[in-house]
């Protein structure tokens, strides 16, 4: 594999050196975790050095390390199952909550009908190790409560920052999970389906919406929709015969709801496609961007700066205005910020300035493939290996033929266009 052009270019390789701040991975998730290991240094010493105090309790986690948890005077401990399912939830964040394996303490039909069976997983870590997040953000029981025959547990995430910037991410998350019997023994379960169960559903196509009875399902929207996903499937995965749900949340807290919490700030967006469905907070039937992510063919090397700059350039071109506010955005930066290299920006390490920067650093590659190869190049870019600058340039020149530096010499023109 060649590596780029301008780090044999003195020029270029003075730029490719500018100084490098991680740019948010989908809605700014990215920023967060540093933020998140920034306050991890800062209070590390702290957290270490804080005693237990009356009502805590300590289970070892696999990794010897302790996990801490404060438990709230409103949770009746006297109580034979309230304990057991507190219990089950120390057992629970003890046991790599953030690997994806068969974990003991959870319900066995779940297991089996998910890869990512805890659907707050990957908001709550955001690729953070969970020894990292546990910390400084301790885990404090609210309260379990029965729930018909199951048990509700909530769990507030918050560290001791007061001052700025720090005291923004606060309060990172409350948890909260249901624990049922399976089998005479407690599991942990998530809220979707009991959050869901008197929604409404209706089909559309391949689309099986479902939605709260006070939101007015729009026909037209869904029509819509259904002709804009046959039309992707068409061009660029003629194999596709899944299908998928999409769940209408009214707003980020009841998207939040679906993924089990009752407050979010770790990963809050409007809008998600995971494990056969989408979830949505924006209220509308048409969500482009997220159908590109469940209809384009599976390829786990495509990367995420790709992933996203199809699904930017496949699905939110559909809204023109947001399409070119985004692309207007990341030309301005390249010309204007020292960290917004053509290197950076496909690695995904561009400053954070308000926007995800690989949406349109992804979208950048789409336009000039598209415009020289059409529909074939995106075919091509979208079952190719493109994890970072080097693997995006290396298949860009495979599809368009072009040596290296005539690549880039294209996607600094194509950028330059949207000025």
């Amino acid at each position: 594999m060649h590596g780029p052009t301008w780090r044999r270019n003195p020029t270029r390789k003075a730029a490719a050196r500018r100084h490098v701040v991680h740019a948010p991975v989908r809605n700014n998730q990215k920023s967060k975790m540093i933020r998140l290991l920034l306050v991890l240094i800062i209070f590390s010493c702290k957290a270490e050095s804080q005693k237990i105090e009356s009502g805590e309790t300590e289970v070892l986690q696999k990794t010897e390390v302790k996990t801490k948890m404060q438990i709230s005077s409103r949770v009746d401990t006297t109580n034979i199952e309230v304990k057991e399912v507190l219990e089950l939830y120390e057992n629970y964040i003890n046991s790599q909550p953030d690997s994806i394996y068969d974990n003991p303490y959870w319900n066995s039909e779940e297991k089996a009908r998910f890869k990512d069976f805890d659907f707050s997983r990957i908001n709550i870590f955001n690729g953070i190790s969970s020894s990292q997040l546990f910390k400084i953000y301790t885990p404090f029981v609210l309260s379990i409560e029965p729930k018909s025959e199951k048990y509700q547990i909530r769990v507030l995430y918050s560290n001791s920052a007061t001052e700025p910037p720090y005291v923004g991410s606060k309060v990172w998350c409350i948890h909260k999970l249901n624990a049922t019997r399976e089998k005479g023994v407690w599991r942990l379960e998530n809220l979707l389906v009991e959050e869901t169960k008197n929604w409404i559903k209706s089909q559309a196509g391949f689309i099986e919406y479902v939605f709260p009875r006070e939101h007015q399902f729009n026909a037209e929207r869904a029509n819509k929709a259904m002709l804009f996903c046959d039309e992707i499937v068409r061009r660029f995965n003629p194999e596709f015969n899944g299908s998928f749900s999409f769940y209408l949340a009214n707003g980020v807290d009841g998207m939040g709801e679906l993924e089990n919490f009752d407050y979010i700030f770790s990963g809050v967006t409007t809008g998600k496609a995971k494990e056969g469905m989408i979830l949505s907070g924006k209220g509308d039937e048409f969500y482009p961007h997220e159908f590109i992510h469940k209809l384009l063919p599976v390829n786990k090397n495509r990367g995420h700066v790709i992933e996203e700059g199809l699904a930017t350039f496949l699905g939110t071109k559909e809204d023109t205005d947001e399409y070119l506010s985004m692309m207007q955005k990341l030309a301005k930066d390249f010309n204007k910020k020292e960290s917004y290299t053509l290197e950076n920006i496909l690695n995904n390490q561009a400053e954070w300035n308000g926007y995800p920067v690989a949406y349109p650093g992804g979208a950048l590659i789409c336009e000039v493939i598209h415009e020289l190869k059409g529909d074939m190049g995106i075919n091509k870019l979208a079952r190719g290996k493109a994890n970072g600058y080097d693997e995006i340039i290396s298949l860009t020149q495979d599809i368009l033929q072009l040596d290296e530096n005539d690549v880039i010499q294209l996607i600094v023109k194509k950028l330059k266009e949207f000025e």
